[in-house]
């Protein structure tokens, strides 16, 4: 059985898959934890939806020629770069000036007035088609460019999308431009161009999703006071068991309990925050750190000799007791003992090293505090 794919039935369900999908993304926004750019989107679909009808009902002599000629150019030239602007925000980037955004519309307007192209069917369609397949591929690129900042795995499937909406209206300017137009030929396009414009806007509706996802698991695994990761996220990310040629430092600051019981615990968040600010400054961008519970961290140095783990512990002992910070007019003392266990030989789990280090934190408290410790094996 033939399909015959009937223009004016195809466009009225385009139309209405449009006015969906705007009402999808707008109520996605509402509830999303990040809707920047889903907004313009929406009102994007719905420009578009309304170009559409004007065009329609000219055809149908509905409106006059000069007004619905021009005013439906206007709708979908002003329609696909607000589109690209809202996909560049929602994927992550800054917003794009509203005086730069108007440039599109406003040039292929005063050039309409100037010589009334819109008036021809064909040079209107591809003024149309040559703004749709910028701005969609642009937008395409946008969301794909933009993958390893936000691994989020509905970006692929949201670039695919606009990336064959944008194929489709490149093939419906070649048949423009070639005079080749069909009627059969744009109402398939445009069949198949609803499926992808109605899964933008589900996919829109997915990145959402997965963005309150990551977040949620962020707050689970990150301590909200200093920004650290917590003990759950360290010991996900530690290997299950420790390679030989790194060490495992536990730090406890030194009297933390009496600077609360004489300051508040107002100035003692405030020496916790400035202790997780010096970690974040003395240690290398691969090594892992968290903050195990109270006055606790622990820090995971990968790919270290015993004698650069020493200098390590003892230069953050030593930037601690630098930490300058002052609360009821008094100087808080902000000091730090540490614990190091080196990892000599393969073969012992993480939690092993963890207890360790941690015993050799004990010795430097006995020690006097203030000071690195580092574990050595009884006998």
């Amino acid at each position: 059985m033939d399909l015959q794919l009937d223009l004016p039935t195809v466009l009225l369900v385009y139309k209405t898959a449009l006015i969906a999908g705007a009402l999808s993304i707008f109520h996605v926004s509402r509830h999303a934890c990040q809707p920047r750019g889903m907004r313009p989107m929406a009102i994007a679909y719905v420009l578009l939806a309304a170009g559409a009808e004007l065009a329609g009902q000219g055809e149908h002599s509905a409106l006059p020629p000069w007004f619905w000629t021009h005013a439906s150019l206007l709708l979908g030239t002003v329609g696909y770069p607000l589109f690209w602007a809202g996909t560049r925000t929602l994927s992550g980037r800054r917003r794009v000036a509203w005086g730069w955004l108007t440039m599109v519309p406003l040039g292929w307007l005063l050039l309409g007035l100037a010589t009334q192209f819109p008036l021809n069917n064909l040079l209107r369609a591809g003024a149309f088609h040559i703004t749709a397949t910028v701005a969609v591929a642009a937008s395409a690129w946008e969301v794909w460019r933009d993958r390893h900042v936000e691994p989020l795995p509905s970006r692929a499937v949201l670039a695919a999308l606009m990336l064959t909406s944008a194929g489709l209206f490149a093939l419906r300017l070649f048949y423009i431009a070639t005079e080749t137009v069909s009627s059969t030929g744009f109402a398939g396009a445009f069949y198949v161009q609803m499926f992808c414009h109605f899964g933008i806007a589900l996919m829109v509706s997915e990145m959402s999703s997965e963005r309150a996802e990551m977040r949620l698991e962020r707050m689970a695994q990150t301590d909200a006071l200093t920004g650290a990761g917590n003990r759950r996220w360290l010991m996900s990310q530690l290997p299950e068991q420790l390679p030989a040629g790194s060490a495992v430092l536990q730090l406890d600051l030194d009297h933390f309990k009496q600077i609360n019981d004489r300051f508040g615990h107002a100035a003692g968040d405030r020496v916790l925050v400035a202790f997780a600010e010096c970690l974040r400054g003395q240690l290398r961008t691969t090594d892992l750190w968290a903050r195990m519970g109270g006055e606790e961290f622990a820090v995971y140095l990968p790919d270290t000799t015993p004698a650069a783990a020493q200098a390590i512990a003892q230069r953050l002992c030593s930037a601690a007791a630098g930490i300058q910070m002052e609360a009821e007019g008094h100087g808080v003392p902000v000091t730090v003992s540490i614990g190091l266990a080196c990892v000599a030989s393969p073969g012992t789990a993480w939690s092993t090293w963890l207890s360790r280090a941690d015993e050799a934190l004990y010795e430097a408290k006995r020690a006097g505090r203030n000071r690195v410790a580092t574990y050595t094996p009884a006998g």
